[in-house]
């Protein structure tokens, strides 16, 4: 299922078949260090308004949650830029600076890179990302007032202490400042996933009830249900990950047609 070559190979093909294009690229950070890319075009010529969307810790951009939701904004006319991190294009197996210092400073790397591309129509670019990507893109929200809005993909907003039963709250350390963003926000969690239990995430949604929306869909930090036999949860991660891409592409969507 996690057969990432297969699926890149599988999503360039399938985009390039519906006449939009999926661009391998190397960016490079601020100190040099090199990250892979993917910039995921619709088809034609035209500016269209794009996303930004950064992994999670070891779940990169290749993967199904980041791919399906690439492809189906790409069908939306939005444009996507997919990355790895840095310490993920040198060894897969690396780790995060301290602070995610320099994870901010990739994703900045791309923000930049998709500004400054031909088919990216000027004040029309989102940030997101998934899990660990969710919680630098919330930085980089907070530090770049020109951009639109974020896609908040499996954010970390809980943890169950060993121990412990109940889940405990860690979005406002992650996420802080929610209550004074004006600019719309989409969370997208599983019903399962044990890094943001969905009380908790809709409690902290209500701090900023007008720009936060939340939408739950199945599954655990990867969509996925893993309490199911092979064959039924395949048939659970592709419903997932269909509700996710949907939900993604109408909000991206409906952002880029904001006036400002």
């Amino acid at each position: 299922m996690h057969t990432s070559k297969f699926i890149a190979l599988f999503a360039l093909a399938a985009a390039c078949a519906q006449g939009a294009l999926a661009q391998s690229t190397t960016i490079f950070s601020a100190d040099g260090t090199r990250l892979t890319a993917v910039i995921d075009l619709p088809a034609g010529d035209a500016k269209v308004p794009a996303v930004v969307l950064a992994p999670g810790q070891g779940y990169h951009m290749a993967l199904p949650a980041m791919e399906a939701t690439a492809r189906a904004l790409t069908e939306q006319g939005v444009a996507v830029f997919r990355f790895n991190w840095a310490y993920f294009t040198a060894e897969p197996k690396g780790q995060p600076s301290p602070g995610l210092a320099k994870e901010l400073q990739d994703l900045q790397a791309v923000l930049a890179t998709a500004k400054s591309h031909p088919r990216v129509l000027p004040q029309g670019l989102s940030v997101g990302g998934k899990s660990l990507g969710s919680v630098v893109a919330w930085r980089a929200l907070a530090a770049d007032k020109s951009l639109r809005g974020a896609l908040m993909l499996t954010p970390v907003c809980s943890r169950v202490p060993k121990g412990d039963s109940a889940p405990k709250p860690e979005a406002k350390e992650n996420y802080p400042g929610l209550e004074l963003e004006q600019r719309p926000t989409l969370w997208i969690s599983g019903d399962r996933d044990p890094l943001c239990a969905p009380s908790v995430l809709y409690g902290f949604a209500m701090a900023n009830a007008q720009a936060a929306r939340v939408a739950i869909v199945g599954g655990d930090h990867s969509y996925e249900n893993r309490t199911l036999e092979p064959a039924p949860a395949e048939a659970a991660l592709k419903r997932n990950l269909a509700a996710v891409s949907v939900l993604s592409a109408s909000f991206i969507s409906e952002l880029s047609s904001l006036q400002r």
